[in-house]
């Protein structure tokens, strides 16, 4: 658990430390009779040692479990009869479960809940244990009335109490043993516990044990699986002591086990869902950490720090200032501010200087909020897009010279220029001609009357689909400027309506011969190259 998480979990208990001690005390002048005659600040201040050592043990305190037996054998010391304060012991129990149930349902942490019932169990389970053991010597149990009271006070408890005997036989067997075990008291008193419930080979080490405990050796919090008449197996967690007779001898083993197989199954499966998440975090081909609000990181995943050219979780504790140049830790400073601002996920791509040189990562931030809804720090998740960044730059520079390369084909394909004779050149145009392509074939003709010497340029436009007035000043235009570096311009392909727009916006055609088909401005294309190219009669 964070540090701020057990601030507020300490904090959470505290709060509740009044009411408990009220509720606790309320109780106990009912259950204990001692305590119904003393004095109300008697009795808080019963109360009020029991909560606060309590509380201290939920906390991590292991020596308070000390003080809450104290507080129980305390009341036996005033005259209360073991199996009354076993009751308002009960009761208290119930009431600090339902503060930790409270807890827990406000958020709290799933592990730091599951602890505190295992502290809780733990603590009560060694206050009853010490009434029981107390209980079960000579003198306590002439002070409880015999053995009636006592087998009283052993079945009010909630856990398997056992005696068994110096010689391994069973003295004494409670309400919950029956329970777990499936065997009833008188069943079971008598019958050698070895030889009913532990395997054969394990029988000579559990002697042995036994034998250090009757000689003083105590043993605390072992788990062991016991299996019950019908085969069920339960899981107990056991504390073992020494029954002593008036004269201080020890004459029992005094077992008591409380029963954690569904505890254990919970946390097992709480363990294997975190081992679980544990392996996805640091094994996902992504990096991965978590900041407080200083901006120290609390967790990384393996790719964040092989990336890094980390040691596993050597970041951690660290800032940024550790880690990254000025301008890197100016920038995720800012976007750190951006999210705790706003407390919503920020989307970011960044480049991060790697140990293999500059690196693009594509993810969010997004913030981490406790149990009460307050903002406690920032989680990152991306992936590394470098190479794929690489490859989309590649591709866009291979379109645009692909685009290029289109577009030079396209131009040539839409003005083709063909040399046809010495000195004739021919365009034929098909399709639609708008503004761009007029231009082009104003280039196209230029070159080409410039590049093949041509004393004609044909122009067919037979296959051009409408001839509008911006047609119509394009081709003009072309022809005049084709004229100005000395070929004709003949315009082929001329139909009716063609002519039409010609006359209709009066344009100036002189320097442009029309004629109806191709082949009549091939063949006078032809001619006149012909009649150039004859050489003159010599002069007579």
């Amino acid at each position: 658990m964070s540090d701020q998480g057990a601030t507020t979990y300490r904090a959470f208990l505290e709060s509740q430390a009044r009411d408990l001690a009220l509720v606790i005390a309320g109780d106990a002048t009912t259950e204990v009779a001692c305590l119904g005659k003393a004095t109300t600040a008697e009795v808080a201040a019963w109360s009020e040692a029991l909560v606060g050592a309590t509380i201290d043990t939920l906390l991590g305190d292991d020596a308070a479990a000390e003080r809450v037996s104290a507080a129980a054998l305390g009341l036996g010391r005033r005259g209360a009869p073991a199996d009354e304060v076993h009751r308002a012991l009960s009761k208290a129990r119930r009431h600090f479960q339902r503060v930790l149930r409270a807890w827990s349902a406000s958020g709290g942490d799933p592990a730091t809940h599951a602890d505190a019932l295992d502290r809780l169990v733990a603590v009560f389970d060694e206050a009853a244990y010490a009434l029981a053991r107390c209980a079960a010597s000579a003198t306590a149990a002439v002070r409880c009335d015999g053995d009636a009271r006592f087998r009283s006070l052993i079945n009010a408890f909630k856990s398997v109490v056992v005696l068994i005997g110096e010689d391994d036989t069973i003295l004494e067997w409670n309400t919950e043993a029956e329970r777990v075990y499936g065997w009833s008291r008188d069943e079971i008193l008598g019958k050698n516990y070895l030889e009913l419930f532990v395997l054969p080979e394990a029988r000579p080490r559990v002697a042995a044990d036994m034998r250090k405990v009757l000689a003083g050796e105590e043993t605390r919090g072992f788990e062991n699986p016991v299996a019950s008449r019908d085969g069920a197996v339960h899981i107990l967690q056991w504390n073992v002591g020494r029954l002593l007779d008036g004269e201080g001898r020890p004459t029992a083993v005094v077992a008591s086990g409380y029963d954690i197989t569904e505890q254990k199954r919970d946390r097992e499966a709480r363990e294997r869902s975190e081992a679980m998440l544990h392996a996805v975090i640091s094994n996902a081909p992504i990096f991965l950490f978590v900041k407080d609000i200083e901006g120290r990181y609390t967790l990384t995943n393996r790719g964040f720090d092989e990336g890094l050219g980390l040691e596993p979780g050597s970041a951690v504790g660290k800032l940024d200032t550790d880690l990254f140049p000025p301008h890197v830790v100016a920038r995720n400073r800012a976007d750190d501010r951006r999210v705790f601002d706003g407390g919503v996920p920020v989307q970011l791509e960044v480049e991060i200087p790697t140990k293999i040189g500059p690196r693009i990562f594509l993810g969010s931030k997004f913030p981490l909020f406790d149990a009460r809804g307050k903002l406690y720090a920032v989680c990152a998740i991306g992936s590394d897009v470098t190479d794929l960044r690489r490859a989309e730059a590649e591709q866009a520079t291979f379109q645009d010279r692909l685009i290029d390369a289109q577009r030079e084909t396209l131009r040539e394909l839409s003005t083709p220029l063909l040399p046809i004779a010495p000195g004739v050149v021919l365009m034929p145009l098909v399709g639609a001609i708008d503004e761009s392509r007029a231009a082009l074939v104003l280039e196209a003709l230029l070159q080409g009357v410039v590049a093949h010497r041509a004393e004609v340029a044909i122009l067919d436009i037979t296959g051009v689909r409408t001839v509008d007035t911006g047609v119509a000043l394009g081709l003009v235009q072309a022809a005049q400027a084709a004229g100005l570096l000395g070929a004709e311009v003949v315009l082929t392909g001329v139909r009716p309506a063609a002519a039409r727009t010609l006359v209709d916006i009066g344009i100036d055609m002189r320097g442009i011969k029309t004629v109806s088909s191709l082949e009549q401005g091939v063949a006078h294309a032809i001619g006149r190259s012909s009649r150039r190219a004859r050489p003159k009669a010599p002069a007579r």
